[in-house]
């Protein structure tokens, strides 16, 4: 017996979620499509349903949409299952009778808004019926033991695409997808979330608009996505009624916080949430259903999350989140409505203020830690919407200059990454905070100028930028640090000479020279060091260039920074260039193009390409010279900067000296530069300057570095390494493959074995052999299957890293290839945290910061989500184990060291993780007392207290009853 729903439209796409749903069904008695609404959880349960009928002898669908009384759910389900009435037994008991031992498949479709009472029958029934299977669709889990939840994912862009055509063309038939109008209905994909429901109202909108219009209508998608089917449920004929359903079954602090969650751009982390999100309350003011203390947030977004309503991503370092774009527009209107609106965005540009100027003194030069920027570059909506808040009314002009000093460095350490319309954005906040700020302290205004002039350095307005160091010293000189007086210096000095006024530039860095020799060496004498070799080298001085160079690269191993080795790497090479020795000039600047590349410094690549074009057009290779010209003024273009001055003549000599020797291929090979990617022409630029002289056996493209040492061979020839490292993996929290920087499309695995295979290898360095993989894959597999299994996983494997290469075979072992893995963080995380925890123990310098950036490694559990077998849960434990004992090291450290607010960070971390740690609550609670929060540490405990007694039946340890007696009575503890 089968009575499933009929659809009259075909049903598109979600192939791989259709085979792992029908694979998970056969091991899995409960199974739960969660997720957003609309997001097509009842059309891919009727699909699975349908695929997996044949092993039931019934299929039985209950929609309980309808339903409105908990009380009903048993009744539906035995209508749907046809059990007859019967006066001596309960309903469930009924059920029961009716089912026994039978195969049966029930789907319990729609169950949010009664997710209690479907938990209770489901488990009851599953416990009582050993042959039924339990599908249930739900916008959150329904949270009993046995289930599985399982997400639904979003449409990927071909998927949605091709259901918005379809749907377009069900509305309009002559309807079809062209070069002109693709751009857009990817665009409404993609600013739809790839959601169905929202997909299908907006095909419906081309009966009266173009995709172009409607793309350009969806920053108010309530207003337009309102065309849905007359015979839907109501909830499903408008984007509105699908987000009043999910909203309406919200507790009130629920809507508060889903609410206020909707002024971050780009996600946020919990961090943010809790202080944006918190009421700020005042001493004795009464709390209300909707109050939200920071504590709460932990808790609210963790049962939004639950209910899809956010969705939670991996990141490097710690759980991030972010509304999808229709909830944070419906959110945003209930923001408004609650007189919300202008709080929530002060608070939220006060926290990112307080950020940034706490990051920003590490990115002077460039970061100062590997990672730093691509980490705050998650934040970057939310940094652009608070500065542009900041700017918007000159009540809020210090902000706005504060904003200005601490974001340009940021917007320089990411100069690959930003488009040159962001760059000059920046100038845009820097020149209106300048303007409403006209009556700001002088400091302020100082270090804003001195934003300015930096930013208009780069992009080449040389006498506005000495304009604004002009304006900077004269706010500065008295009030300022030295350090900002000799940047303000040298940076003047720059333009000076970029304009040539080469005496004036040399005083002035003169001066800057002078200031800075006292001062503790820091990134400021690379500043200085680094433009006075340039005025050297242009006033044709190169021994004195040379001095300077020399000097400016003894500051590296005392800073740490490799920008100042990048920058003077470049610069060894002009001075290489200027003696006459080429092929060191070659080497200097493979050096200077591999630390650039790194550190994503792009003004510093364009330095080393245009150098790269001045080396090669010096040896009259005009075709390699052509295509990296090219390159360098794309990547300019697109980062926003502008060639240097004292370039400019030079360049015009090669372009000449190109065109002459090339003829019409001059055009063809530097367009083919301009169209080279970041990676790309970093490779071409290295190649093409390599030299096979008898001094200099080159074998690699780059030569090796080990610290701050270029690593030689025998007879000094370079030892040969591949281009860059391209495999990164991490498997701590969700798993996620990425080639170059880019992950591995979904479609291109097949499967989830080839996946699983890959973490399995790299957990197992030393290689394995077909039979260790087999007996941890395939265990009760015959020697044929496994082999069979084993050779197909093998081949997707390869052929989703695209290559052979990737896995080798050395001693009938099998690994994956170690010099083409730049990151596996499972390994990294599991050699770091006991190398950290030992450092502490011992009581090393700098053990506490060691373990702090190793905790942070930890996204989450080992393959947290991937469907793997019994062999990773040995790993997921210990690394689990580590995690947590870890944290508590390093709380009970910052105890020691008197920073309880760190400690109880630390302790907050591990019940993250686990909520019955009692160890941790103790040590919380602690924390707070020793920060007088006493009132604080009471209700750690009274929610602990009630988590044990409801999860476990169980009460709370002796010793954590008497320091709650000492905190109630006031004692120390």
């Amino acid at each position: 017996m089968s009575d499933l729903p009929v659809h009259l439209t075909g049903f598109i796409g979600r192939r791989r979620e259709l085979d792992e749903l029908t694979r998970l069904l056969e091991s899995m008695r409960l199974l739960t499509l969660t997720g957003a609404g609309g997001s097509g959880k009842t059309r891919l349960a009727r699909e699975v349903a349908t695929a997996a009928a044949s092993r039931f002898s019934r299929v039985a669908w209950v929609d309980l949409a309808p339903v409105t009384q908990a009380v009903m759910v048993s009744q539906a389900v035995a209508s749907a299952l046809q059990a007859p009435e019967h006066a001596a037994l309960a309903s469930t008991d009924r059920l029961i009778a009716n089912i026994e031992s039978e195969h049966v498949l029930l789907v319990l479709d729609n169950c949010e808004h009664l997710v209690d009472a479907c938990a209770e029958l489901a488990e009851t029934l599953l416990m009582a019926c050993p042959g039924l299977t339990v599908l249930a669709t739900s916008r959150e889990a329904l949270g009993i033991a046995s289930e599985t939840a399982w997400l639904v994912p979003r449409l990927d862009e071909r998927e949605a695409v091709q259901l918005f055509v379809e749907r377009a063309q069900a509305t309009v038939p002559s309807f079809a997808l062209t070069d002109q109008n693709s751009g857009a209905v990817r665009e409404i994909c993609r600013r739809l979330d790839g959601i169905p429901l929202a997909i299908e109202l907006a095909a419906a909108r081309v009966r009266v608009l173009t995709p172009e219009q409607i793309a350009a209508r969806l920053d108010d998608a309530f207003k337009l996505l309102t065309a849905g089917s007359r015979t839907a449920l109501a909830r499903h004929r408008t984007l509105r009624g699908t987000m009043d359903w999910s909203f309406g079954l919200l507790a009130p602090r629920e809507q508060a916080l889903l609410r206020r969650l909707a002024i971050f751009g780009g996600g946020f982390s919990l961090e943010g949430a809790e202080y944006v999100c918190a009421d700020a309350r005042g001493t004795g003011a009464p709390a209300t259903a909707a109050t939200l203390e920071p504590d709460d947030v932990l808790d609210g977004v963790a049962a939004l999350v639950d209910k899809s309503l956010v969705v939670m991503e991996g990141g490097e370092s710690q759980a991030r989140y972010h509304l999808l774009e229709t909830v944070r527009q419906y959110s945003m209107e209930h923001l408004a409505a609650a007189g919300e609106l202008e709080s929530a965005r002060e608070r939220h540009a006060h926290y990112y203020l307080q950020f940034m100027e706490a990051v920003s003194p590490k990115l002077v030069g460039g970061e100062h830690e590997p990672g730093l920027a691509a980490r705050i570059f998650i934040d970057h909506e939310n940094l652009r919407a608070a500065a542009g808040w900041a700017a918007a009314d000159p009540s809020r002009a210090e902000a706005a200059l504060r904003f200005s000093d601490s974001l340009f460095w940021y917007w320089y350490s990411t100069g690959n990454w930003l488009r040159s319309e962001q760059f000059s954005e920046l100038r845009g906040y820097i020149e209106h905070g300048l303007h409403v700020g006209a009556s700001a302290p002088a400091m302020l205004r100082g270090r804003a100028y001195i934003a300015l002039g930096l930013t208009t350095l780069a992009q080449g307005n040389y006498e506005v930028s000495g304009d604004a160091f002009r304006e900077a010293l004269a706010l500065l000189r008295g009030i300022a640090d030295p350090y900002t007086i000799v940047t303000a210096l040298a940076k003047l000095g720059a333009c000076r000479m970029m304009l040539g006024h080469h005496e004036e530039a040399t005083a002035l860095l003169a001066e800057a020279n002078a200031m800075v020799d006292p001062l503790p060496i820091g990134m400021v004498h690379a500043f200085v060091y680094f433009w006075d070799t340039i005025n050297a080298i242009e006033a044709g001085e190169i021994d004195r260039a040379h001095r300077i160079h020399r000097r400016a690269m003894s500051l590296e191993p005392l800073t740490k920074h490799r920008t100042t080795r990048a920058h003077h790497s470049m610069l060894n090479a002009r001075i290489e260039m200027r003696k006459g020795n080429r092929d060191l000039a070659a080497m200097a600047l493979r050096e200077a193009i591999e630390l650039h590349m790194q550190i994503g410094d792009g003004w510093g690549l364009t330095l080393d390409l245009e150098t790269c074009a001045m080396l090669l057009s010096l040896r009259e290779r005009h075709e390699a010279a052509a295509r990296l010209m090219g390159a360098a003024d794309a990547l300019r273009e697109r980062i926003g900067v502008n060639i240097m001055a004292i370039d400019a003549p030079g360049r015009l000599q090669r372009e000449a000296a190109a065109r002459a020797a090339l003829g019409d291929q001059y055009t063809r090979l530097y367009n083919q530069g301009r169209t080279l990617r970041v990676e790309e022409l970093a490779k071409e630029a290295t190649q093409a300057t390599v030299t096979h002289t008898a001094e200099f056996k080159v074998l690699s493209l780059v030569p090796p570095v080990k610290g701050d040492v270029l690593v030689t061979g025998a007879n000094n020839v370079i030892t040969p390494r591949k281009w860059g490292p391209r495999l990164r993996v991490r498997a701590l929290g969700p798993l996620q493959v990425l080639v170059d920087d880019t992950p591995i499309d979904q479609a291109s695995w097949g499967s989830a074995r080839p996946r699983e295979l890959l973490v399995y290898l790299l957990m197992h360095p030393e290689g394995r052999t077909k039979e260790h993989v087999g007996l941890a894959f395939w265990p009760e597999s015959s020697a044929a299957q496994l082999r069979n299994n084993f050779h197909v996983t093998i081949h997707r494997l390869r052929k989703a890293l695209g290559g052979s290469e990737w896995i080798t075979l050395v001693n009938d072992r099998y690994s994956v290839e170690p010099t083409l893995v730049a990151e596996f963080d499972a390994a990294t995380f599991d050699r770091e945290i006991v190398l950290a925890r030992k450092a502490l123990k011992k009581g090393a310098e700098g053990a506490t910061t060691a373990l702090e950036r190793t905790l942070e490694l930890f996204r989450g559990d080992f393959l947290d989500g991937e469907p793997a077998g019994d062999w990773h849960l040995e790993h997921r434990d210990r690394l689990q184990r580590q995690y947590v004992d870890g944290l508590m090291e390093l709380g009970a450290r910052h105890i020691e060291q008197g920073r309880p607010s760190r400690a109880a960070e630390a302790f907050r971390r591990v019940l993250a993780r686990d909520e019955l740690h009692e160890g941790a609550v103790t040590e919380l609670m602690r924390a707070h007392a020793r920060v007088g929060e006493r009132a604080q540490a009471l209700r750690v405990y009274q929610r602990f207290a009630e988590r044990l007694r409801k999860e476990l039946e169980s009460e709370p340890d002796e010793e954590t009853v008497e320091l709650v007696e000492m905190l109630q009575k006031g004692k120390d503890i």
